[in-house]
Formats: C-alpha cells, structure tokens, sequence
C-alpha cells in the first residue's frame, strides 16, 4: 500500500494529517481497544484476546506510520 493510497483510504486530508492520526491512534486508541465492531454487531472478546487485539493494532499502525513517514 502506498502512503497516497493510505492518505485516501483513511480519509485524511493530506500526508501530514495521516501522519498525525497515525501517531494518535497508536498513543490513545490502540493501547485501549476491547472489542471490535463489526456490520454484524459486536465481537466479544475474552481478556487475552483484548490484549492480542491491542498488540496487532499497535504493530499494524507502526507500519502504517513508517510507510507514511518515508514518503513525508
């Protein structure tokens, strides 16, 4: 995936502020996931799966973060 093609998907308004959403979301949103939403409702998941979560999310969004950083 390219940084131009993440800046679209996530609907940033450039580079910069994907950037900066990125950083966001691994400090505030990725250390405090619990479940997961789904168009089917609510995933429910025990305490070791809400850490699992937590831990993909945080390796998921830094390489999201080193993709957009090395086109910045």
């Amino acid at each position: 995936m390219t940084p131009t093609d993440i800046v679209m998907e996530v609907g940033a308004l450039s580079l910069g502020d994907a950037i900066d959403h990125t950083r966001w979301a691994i400090r505030e949103q990725a250390p405090t996931a619990f479940q997961v939403v789904t168009e089917h409702g609510v995933l429910v998941l025990s305490e070791r799966e809400k850490a699992d979560l937590r831990l993909f999310l945080s390796v998921l969004l830094e390489r999201r973060l080193e993709t957009l950083e090395a086109a910045y």
